[in-house]
């Protein structure tokens, strides 16, 4: 589906939800980890949005599908340093580690249905 731009994206929109999720979040982090835990699993939320941006903004379907792929896999570097930030109790409540989780692998799995699906239009295979 195409859109008119890259806020309207359902994927985007999902990763700026949970980008706005991490960061209240992440206030709550000890202070000595505000170059630590906290950059990190910031970073990691603002790279995915991002980079789906960037990937919309790129004309042929390799760029796009590279700038994905670099957002697909910095939400599993987000569910890695939440389950990191669970174990070492900053994230205090499972159910908070486990909203994140699923929000993350909701939008990684948005990002390789849309990879899957430029990769065959660039094959010339038609898509599901």
């Amino acid at each position: 589906m195409e859109y008119p731009g890259f806020s309207k994206m359902p994927v985007w929109q999902k990763a700026i939800e949970l980008l706005l999720n991490i960061y209240e979040i992440t206030k709550h982090f000890p202070d000595e980890e505000k170059f630590g835990i906290i950059s990190d699993m910031r970073r990691a939320p603002n790279s995915i949005c991002h980079n789906i941006a960037e990937g919309f903004g790129r004309y042929e379907p390799k760029d796009k599908t590279r700038f994905y792929k670099i957002s697909r896999g910095s939400g599993y570097e987000l569910m890695s340093q939440s389950f990191a930030s669970f174990k070492l109790g900053y994230i205090k409540e499972k159910n908070i580690l486990e909203e994140i989780i699923i929000a993350a692998t909701e939008i990684v799995n948005e990002l390789t249905a849309l990879i899957i699906s430029l990769e065959n239009k660039k094959q010339g295979k038609p898509s599901d």
